[in-house]
């Protein structure tokens, strides 16, 4: 809704001048945004892997979003929605699935796409079975359909309190965020066994695995330096790929120093400052 491409170029520009071989972006699409105008939502979806492409990055686009904020909350798809409470239940299925058939159709085998991340940080482990098995029907649906449409790999981006087998069955891909504080030498080891977890799953089903979120953030630039160095190293001995969250300075949670606005636990997990700079020390993605 508020679609700014010389920004985006701008902030891409950043990221490859300061990590020279970055070679791909996961980047959130908005349900919202396509809802009030699918036209220009499309359009401006164009304009962005164009960007993207002029920089020779690879993409992978995120169509819903499931994960939810107590200081500064994203929007995206509520539980109240799966379960009917708001709106005509099956009318929004169909508004989802045409949304699928749209974005996904029109870039059914776009060279530009390496993966569609079908939701991020979705929640089918509740402690209420019946509300795990309709967050999970839900899931299966959109998997479905998106299949319908694409031969490109289809992944859900799943947070640490899910555990990747939940979602192996509707996932070519199997996409993990390995966050953890590892300030200590009992987090270090329960992040190396979590690792391990995540990678006995994939090869049990014979499917990749890459994490598409990782290196917890912190508002203090060493402690957040020796957390990342600590992350990529793990995943590089498993020979996990990666996304680190995130790549520039932004209004949204978690993603800022204080003066713009509330934090949360994470602290700012950004590696670009909202001046342009690079963040003290966080070059130490180049090493890995």
């Amino acid at each position: 809704m508020n679609f700014n491409p010389s920004l985006i170029e701008h902030e891409i520009a950043l990221g490859v001048k300061y990590f020279p071989r970055m070679n791909a972006i996961r980047f959130w699409l908005s349900y919202d945004a396509y809802n009030r105008n699918p036209v220009q939502f499309m359009n401006n979806f164009e304009t962005a892997l164009s960007i993207f492409n002029k920089f020779n990055l690879q993409i992978m686009p995120v169509l819903f979003n499931r994960w939810h904020n107590a200081e500064l909350d994203y929007g995206g798809i509520y539980i109240d929605g799966l379960l009917g409470y708001i709106g005509d239940l099956a009318k929004q299925q169909e508004k989802q699935n045409k949304y699928l058939q749209n974005v996904i159709g029109e870039h059914a085998n776009d060279p530009r796409i390496f993966c569609w991340d079908l939701c991020n940080e979705p929640n089918p482990v509740y402690h209420i079975p019946e509300l795990a098995r309709i967050e999970m029907d839900w899931l299966k649906r959109l998997y479905l359909t998106a299949k319908e449409h694409t031969s490109i790999p289809i992944t859900i981006g799943s947070h640490a309190g899910c555990h990747v087998a939940t979602l192996e069955p509707i996932s070519d891909w199997l996409s993990i965020h390995p966050y953890l504080t590892v300030d200590t030498p009992e987090n270090r080891e329960k992040f190396k066994t979590m690792l391990d977890e995540y990678v006995e799953v994939a090869c049990k089903a014979k499917k990749p695995l890459i994490a598409t979120e990782t290196c917890w953030g912190s508002l203090s630039g060493q402690e957040r330096v020796e957390n990342g160095r600590f992350t990529l190293s793990e995943l590089k001995k498993r020979n996990i790929g990666w996304l680190v969250y995130l790549l520039h300075h932004s209004l949204i949670a978690d993603a800022h120093r204080p003066e713009y606005g509330p934090v949360g636990a994470p602290g700012n997990l950004s590696f670009i400052e909202a001046d342009g700079s690079l963040r003290p020390g966080h070059d130490f993605f180049n090493d890995y």
